[in-house]
């Protein structure tokens, strides 16, 4: 008798639902699964964070939030600050993370802002890691000693 589930696989950062069939092999003695169908993705298993509003930043205000940035000394408070001093309306929401872009071709800086967090970096995958052990024979040993002369 077989079975038919959906089951969820997972193939280079991202989530697939298959229909797959579940029957008893009598030769092998063990339950074989058939993939019957591809259900399409589920969603990406590292979403990506919509992106964040942004502000246009004076080169004045830009030196403000590089240099606190870089001592590690910005907080929200800095920042709603300085978009308070630069006449702009803050977005609504609890500060996540700042950013500053700057755009090569027009010469312009952006303050980006996140109000939900950016995402995670994906880890590398399992079989992206170095096994352990070294793959391959390993050379045979000699018999004779450092010492020994022919």
């Amino acid at each position: 008798m077989a079975v038919q589930t959906v089951r969820v696989v997972t193939s280079r950062g991202h989530q697939y639902r298959q229909r797959v069939e579940h029957f008893w092999d009598p030769k092998a003695k063990r339950t074989r699964t058939r993939i019957l169908e591809n259900l399409g993705p589920v969603r990406p298993v590292f979403p990506r964070a919509p992106e964040p509003p942004s502000l246009p930043l004076p080169p004045v205000h830009f030196g403000l939030l590089a240099t606190r940035m870089m001592s590690g000394t910005l907080t929200a408070a800095h920042v709603v600050q300085t978009v308070q001093e630069m006449g702009e309306e803050m977005p609504s929401g609890t500060l996540q993370a700042v950013g500053i872009r700057f755009d090569l071709a027009e010469k312009k800086l952006e303050l980006l802002l996140w109000l939900e967090p950016p995402s995670a970096r994906p880890r590398p995958a399992p079989s992206a890691t170095r096994p352990s052990t070294p793959s391959g024979p390993t050379p045979p040993r000699s018999s004779r000693s450092k010492g020994q002369a022919d």
